[in-house]
């Protein structure tokens, strides 16, 4: 068998188990349709992951700007950063607007 092959099946059955798992957990504390509790947990969760994107995409920026000297990851990262930051600009004076 190709390695290749051998990590995407691993990391698919794994995957699956992982989702499976989390899924279960969600319906089990929060509930299915969520209710206000559950809303504000997925809010919070929203916002972390947002934070946790734009870091991460912080660092591989300047990764890919000092250590690889990649002119094309540098822009494709760029512009990529500029959709996360402008988008939930754009986002947030749209809510404050609707609420």
């Amino acid at each position: 068998m190709d390695w290749a092959a051998f990590v995407a099946l691993a990391a698919g059955f794994i995957g699956g188990i992982l989702g499976y798992l989390l899924t279960r957990e969600i319906v089990k504390n929060i509930g299915v349709p969520p209710d206000e509790r559950g809303n504000e947990i997925a809010k919070l969760a929203a916002a972390r992951t947002l934070e946790l994107v734009l870091l991460t995409d912080v660092v591989l920026l300047y990764y890919s700007l000092i250590v690889a000297k990649d002119d094309l990851c540098t822009g494709v990262l760029s512009a990529l950063f500029a959709m996360i930051f402008f988008g939930n600009l754009a986002f947030r004076a749209y809510y404050s607007r609707k609420m």
